[in-house]
């Protein structure tokens, strides 16, 4: 084992004999000039991989292997290879190739270059998937779009979601990790000390040995994963004042209608003018000292304008999914406006948080 390596590379694997010899290989090569250990994690493969993975460390010197009794998931493999590493920067990539080792160089001089994680992504000018149906993409994508609703430190990144990774050991230095199912990088980006992250562009390639180990479970463990950094992060509670923030707005809204109307006489349509933008007002008033308070700085006239304009877009989508789902699917109009509802909630959360009061760029 080389002292003191500058990177340590860790692979989870289960069941990835057939892959393993040409992957250690391809990553030897691609490392031909930095010092590194790889490390493999394996979760008792009934094909052999541990065994086969021995054989790789006496053969090769800077190879350790961790074997684990059960399958205990990717994730949490890559923080028992996380313990076992002795370089100051990491990266994790899977074992089935899909992941190619030569792009591994460009991930660890973007570090060397100041970034304290630099993911390689499949969605940057230069990245790709090969042979992906629409079924996979749409999968994927909608992965991604439920973090980016999720998690707030994700904002501005193209493959949060991407497995092949690399950051500095000292990021997740005293965090303590206890990811669920296959996407550990989430995690990082949400408890991490981190300034800079930057993304490397390289194509997903498609698997050359095996059978996928997603499965339905998985995308299981997903969502309870999201839901376990959504409250982590502070997105769950800060969604739930956005909320209570907009009942008090139906609260002025309908309050300003009927007084106007009833006692100073205006005709309703001219009440309900008053009464609309007295709400998007308040509504504006109560999330900039309460809800987003700690994003609230100098440009409060840009925030008010663009609270305005993403209600009114709301308030259109309420309007076009009431009259859908009542003309088209024959819902009851109530139920049909309580859907439309949603969707706009909805629409004018994810404006507030991305782009009224934007996240800090990562």
């Amino acid at each position: 084992m080389r002292a003191n390596p500058a990177l340590s590379v860790v692979i989870p694997t289960y069941n990835e004999a057939k892959n393993l010899p040409t992957l250690v290989e391809r990553v030897r090569k691609s490392l031909r000039d930095v010092g590194h250990e790889i490390i493999i994690v394996d979760d008792n493969s009934p094909d052999g991989t541990g065994e086969l993975a021995e054989r790789l460390a006496k053969k090769y010197g800077n190879l350790k292997v961790v074997h684990r009794r059960e399958k205990k998931g990717l994730a949490s493999a890559v923080v028992d290879g996380l313990n076992h590493a002795t370089a100051p920067v990491i990266c994790v990539m899977d074992a089935d190739l899909q992941h190619p080792p030569e792009k591994i160089p460009a991930l660890f001089k973007e570090i060397e270059n100041g970034a304290d994680i630099a993911i390689a992504s499949r969605y940057v000018a230069g990245g790709g998937t090969e042979e992906w149906g629409w079924g996979r993409k749409l999968i994927s994508r909608g992965a991604e779009l439920l973090a980016r609703l999720t998690i707030p430190n994700i904002h501005g990144l193209k493959d949060p979601l991407s497995g092949f990774f690399m950051f500095k050991k000292e990021a997740v230095g005293g965090t303590e990790l206890s990811p669920v199912g296959f996407k550990i990088l989430l995690e990082i980006l949400v408890k991490g000390a981190y300034r800079r992250v930057v993304e490397v562009p390289y194509v997903f390639k498609e698997r050359l040995h095996g059978k996928s180990t997603l499965s339905f479970k998985e995308h299981i463990n997903y969502l309870r994963h999201l839901s376990r950094l959504a409250r982590a992060s502070g997105e769950a509670g800060q969604f739930l004042k956005f909320c209570l923030v907009g009942l008090n707005g139906v609260g002025v809204n309908m309050g300003l209608l009927w007084a106007l109307t009833e006692f100073v006489g205006l005709p309703y349509p001219v009440s309900a003018v008053f009464a609309i933008e007295s709400s998007i007002l308040s509504n504006f008033t109560l999330n900039e000292l309460w809800t987003f308070r700690r994003r609230a700085g100098p440009g409060r006239s840009r925030r008010v304008l663009g609270f305005n304009l993403a209600c009114a877009i709301g308030a259109t989508l309420n309007f076009v999914v009431l009259v859908t789902l009542t003309e088209l699917l024959g819902l009851p109009y109530l139920i049909s406006n309580a859907f439309g509802i949603a969707c706009a909630t909805l629409w004018n959360y994810i404006m507030s948080a991305t782009w009224v009061w934007g996240y800090a760029k990562v």
